[in-house]
């Protein structure tokens, strides 16, 4: 994690330097701050502005911020900068002598809990955790969602299965299904009925509860082939209409994929801008040698070295056995779909 270290006294300071360099060796970018009194003789950075100022400095490029200090100075400084527990940085309050941890904002999606553990753990101080389902030792979607990378379709659905969890009321599971112990607020038995499930699939049409929140896993590769001069809003009319009609969520894009000889163009550039997924290339050999029964071209051959530039790039990026869409063609344009193959886990 990216963090950043905030202290105000003598005892803050000290305690600040102790932290990020225990920090740092467990394998965290760490940088710390004190006032400039204190800097030089912990080698810590200068406050040179105001607090405030200085944390909207940090507020969205840091995955952590600590206070060490009166908890209200953490939560006087973040308030103008509060977004949504979906984007904002955990953040910690700590006391000056090193007692206690308090996980103060995005405890689980932002990781805040786990660090204030871990932070804990380096100090010898009290975790302070307050989420209820932590407390009570319940499955909670969003650190599982979290940990496994999967986007939360609908934040208010998965709040609400949280307090129906909480309830002891049963919520289901479907789709990929992770591996280890199912746990007891779980349910894949249909006969039991759950009101309210979870559905782990990078597909939009699989509903099979009354109220479903979807987790998407990011494991769909684009192979994507084109004449040259293609525009950025006809290739992305292509993909977003394919997909659309495949039922695939767009969160669920993982990689473009196509041959070397495409690595300049235009339309598959701004396609991974757009989507801020990354674009490999791959040269004629390297697609030559990809298994599997593909669509064969000729004249597609003769040009780029290869018999098919979409599917054997989708494969080859994707690692996948199959293709989730075969070549499919539009006006100068071909796409192919693999699926990444992925492991979850309890």
């Amino acid at each position: 994690m990216r963090i950043t270290i905030f202290s105000f006294t003598h005892n803050g300071a000290a305690l600040a330097a102790s932290l990020a360099k225990d920090l740092i060796q467990s394998g965290h970018l760490c940088q710390a701050f004190t006032m400039p009194k204190y800097a030089a003789e912990f080698h810590l950075q200068a406050i040179k502005k105001s607090v405030k100022d200085l944390t909207g400095s940090f507020f969205s490029s840091e995955d952590a911020l600590i206070y060490i200090g009166a908890c209200g100075i953490a939560v006087r400084s973040i308030a103008p900068f509060l977004q949504d527990k979906t984007c904002d940085p955990c953040v910690l309050s700590i006391d000056e002598q090193g007692r206690y941890v308090i996980s103060l904002l995005s405890g689980h999606i932002g990781g805040g809990n786990e660090l204030a553990i871990q932070a804990a753990s380096l100090l010898g101080a009290a975790p302070i955790i307050s989420t209820a389902t932590d407390l009570n030792h319940k499955f909670a979607v969003d650190i599982f969602a979290t940990k496994n990378h999967l986007k939360i379709s609908d934040m208010t659905l998965a709040k609400k299965i949280s307090a129906a969890i909480l309830d002891g009321e049963k919520t289901g599971l479907s789709g990929i299904i992770p591996q280890g112990s199912l746990p007891d607020e779980l349910t894949m038995n249909p006969d039991e009925h759950p009101r309210l499930g979870i559905c782990i699939s990078p597909f939009t049409n699989q509903n099979p509860y009354i109220e479903t929140l979807h987790l998407i896993p990011r494991q769909t590769v684009l192979g994507i082939g084109c004449r040259k001069g293609i525009s950025p809003e006809d290739m992305e009319s292509f993909v977003e209409r394919t997909l659309q009609e495949l039922c695939i969520d767009l969160d669920s894009l993982l990689a473009v994929a196509s041959i070397d000889l495409k690595e300049k163009e235009s339309c598959l550039i701004e396609l991974s801008h757009k989507y801020q997924i990354p674009f490999h290339t791959y040269d004629a050999l390297t697609l030559s040698q990809v298994q599997g029964q593909f669509s064969s071209s000729e004249y597609v051959k003769t040009v780029t070295g290869v018999d098919n530039v979409c599917e054997r790039a989708a494969l080859a990026c994707s690692g996948a056995d199959a293709l989730t869409l075969h070549k499919t063609i539009d006006s100068g344009k071909t796409l192919a779909i693999a699926m990444v193959p992925i492991q979850l886990y309890f």
